[in-house]
C-alpha cells in the first residue's frame, strides 16, 4: 500500500509540473505527405500543442487548409517522449469538399463507414551527435485503410529514414527515403500510399532560420520525388507564428 501511495504521488508531481502551450503555423504552396501531394496552392498548417508532464507528453490539434477551400484537415493527437524515442498517435480526418470517402461523419468511428483513420508513429533519433540519424515505422491502425471488399485493415506501414547531410551557419540540408506496404495484403498489392510494396518517398530538404532584426523566421525548401507514381513535387515554406 505504501508503494502504491508513493507511486501516485510521484505520478501527481510529474503531472502537475510546469506545462507549455505551444502554436504554430506554416505557410507552404502545397502539403506533401508520404510521397503525395495532399493538398496544392497556399497552405496554411497549424499545431496547437499541450505539453506536461516534464515535456514527455503532447495533447494537441494539428489542421490544415488551403485559399482555395479545397483542402480541409483536423486531426487529435497525443504525443509521448523519452530516451530518444517519440510515439505519436494522430486520429486523421480529412473534410476535403471533394473527397470519395466519407467526409460528413466527424464522430463516425465504425470501421466499414468512417473516412478518417488512425496512424500510429514509433521515431528514433540516435543521440550521438556524429550520427543524428532519424528511423521512424508508421502503421495505420483504424480507419480507410481497408480491403476491396471493406472486410479487413490492411494495416498499411511506412518505413522512413532521414540524416542532415550538411549543418553549417543556420543551414540544415536532410536527405530522407520511405517505403510503404500493407501488413495484411488481403490478397491485393494496393495499400494506402501506393499500387504495390517499395519506395514510394524520396526527399532532400534545406532549412535556414532567416533572421529579420530581432524576429527569425524558419524558412525552408524541399524537392519529394515518388518513384512508383512516377511524380516529383517541389515546396517551399515559412513558419510565420512560433508561440
Amino acid at each position: 500500500m505504501k508503494q502504491f501511495s508513493t507511486s501516485l504521488i510521484a505520478s501527481a508531481l510529474c503531472l502537475t509540473a510546469p506545462a507549455q502551450i505551444h502554436l504554430t503555423a506554416d505557410l507552404q504552396n502545397n502539403h506533401l505527405w508520404r510521397g503525395m501531394e495532399v493538398a496544392d496552392g497556399c497552405v496554411v498548417i497549424t499545431d496547437l500543442g499541450y505539453t506536461f508532464a516534464k515535456g514527455h507528453v503532447t495533447l494537441g490539434l494539428w489542421g490544415g487548409t488551403n485559399t482555395q477551400g479545397t483542402y480541409k484537415e483536423l486531426n487529435h493527437y497525443v504525443t509521448l517522449r523519452g530516451a530518444g524515442f517519440e510515439f505519436c498517435a494522430m486520429d486523421t480526418y480529412n473534410f476535403s469538399p471533394d473527397a470519395t470517402y466519407n467526409n460528413r461523419q466527424y464522430f463516425n468511428y465504425s470501421a466499414h463507414e468512417t473516412g478518417r483513420f488512425l496512424n500510429c508513429t514509433l521515431n528514433y533519433r540516435f543521440q550521438q551527435p556524429k550520427f543524428p540519424l532519424l528511423l521512424s515505422w508508421s502503421t495505420i491502425m483504424f480507419g480507410r485503410d481497408r480491403s476491396a471488399d471493406n472486410k479487413n485493415q490492411k494495416y498499411t506501414s511506412f518505413v522512413y529514414a532521414e540524416y542532415p547531410i550538411y549543418r553549417k551557419d543556420g543551414w540544415t540540408v536532410d536527405a530522407g527515403v520511405g517505403a510503404a506496404f500493407a501488413l495484411n495484403e488481403a490478397g491485393e498489392k494496393q495499400h494506402f500510399y501506393g499500387n504495390t510494396a517499395g519506395i514510394v518517398h524520396t526527399q532532400l530538404k534545406v532549412s535556414h532560420d532567416l533572421k529579420l532584426g530581432s524576429y527569425t523566421l524558419p524558412v525552408h525548401a524541399m524537392g519529394l520525388w515518388n518513384p512508383q507514381s512516377q511524380k516529383a513535387y517541389f515546396q517551399i515554406g515559412a513558419q510565420i507564428i512560433h508561440l
